[in-house]
């Protein structure tokens, strides 16, 4: 691995998973935009061309991973933020948020602002790019209730994809992405 690589060797993972356990990632980096995500993929997939294939792990709150053992393979912590408003129609609000905002936090953004139809989604743990993959749902609420469409990037080729609503297939705690 050369010196100009993003990724870091043997890094604790114990801020960043919720039960804090400290295994470590044998490669471990983490991206703030689209540009560092794409490069980061890119050199995921440069370095791991050998014969032994190396694991690739995209974490985001770190919520709903156990880990029992150090990581053998390349983690790519996802820490996109950013809540913007698309547009406000007076009772419809639509914002893009990144993938790495906290879900809670956005959950309160939008109360404190008097936008409801997220509320009943509070305290669930994670981050914004974790709840479509399993419609996360409390008390008669689930996201596909508030849902417009997500942009994805595609692991093998970096090409990222627009999913919209019905693309996501959303069911009770399922989606396309699960």
């Amino acid at each position: 691995m050369s010196s100009a690589s993003i990724f870091r060797r043997q890094v604790s993972l114990q801020p960043f998973n919720t039960l804090a356990v400290d295994a470590k990632a044998e490669y471990f980096t983490e991206v703030f935009d689209r540009d560092e995500l794409q490069r980061a993929l890119s050199e995921f997939h440069t370095l791991n061309q050998n014969a032994e294939k190396k694991p690739l792990l995209i974490l985001g709150g770190g919520s709903n991973l156990i880990l029992s053992d150090d990581f053998r393979g390349f983690v790519i912590k996802v820490s996109i933020t950013g809540i913007d408003v698309l547009s406000d129609q007076g009772e419809e609000i639509t914002l893009r948020v990144g993938a790495g905002e906290n879900w809670h936090q956005l959950v309160n953004y939008t109360v404190d602002k008097n936008w409801f139809g997220l509320e009943n989604l509070a305290l669930i743990p994670g981050s914004v790019g974790a709840a479509p993959v399993q419609n996360i749902g409390a008390y008669g609420a689930e996201l596909q209730d508030a849902f417009v469409e997500l942009t994805a990037v595609e692991i093998s080729t970096g090409k990222e994809k627009i999913f919209t609503k019905e693309d996501c297939c959303f069911g009770y705690r399922e989606s396309v992405f699960k």
